[in-house]
């Protein structure tokens, strides 16, 4: 009994002293450019969660059968660079509003017919 008192008081001993040693650590220096990069890149990810958020955006997944919940998660999984892309796509979109060339003709002549019956 005292051989098993001994035993254990020293393997607790020496798990209380290896507890005391110091960790390795390392530390190195993260340039501007290394943070800027993950900046942007968490920027385009958000990005392109706003634009998944949109109602329309979000009527659409639905009529292509893709949960909304699954494409926000799949954001996540996107490297840096896809995100980059699909946010630079996003910016080039037309915000809306745009007018064809039939479409400012057809309210070209409905102003003339309106300006004539006047």
């Amino acid at each position: 009994m005292k051989n098993l008192l001994m035993t254990f008081g020293a393997v607790l001993a020496l798990a209380c002293l290896a507890v005391l040693l110091p960790a390795p650590a390392q530390a190195a220096m993260i340039s501007t450019d290394e943070v800027i990069a993950t900046q942007d890149a968490q920027a385009d990810r958000e990005k392109v969660k706003e634009f998944l958020g949109r109602a329309d955006v979000e009527k659409k997944l639905q009529d292509m059968d893709v949960p909304a919940n699954v494409a926000r998660n799949r954001v996540d999984a996107l490297t840096a660079e896809e995100a980059a892309t699909l946010a630079k796509r996003i910016d080039a979109l037309p915000a809306g509003g745009a007018l064809s060339g039939t479409d400012f003709i057809i309210i070209l002549l409905v102003a003339i017919l309106v300006a004539i019956l006047i």
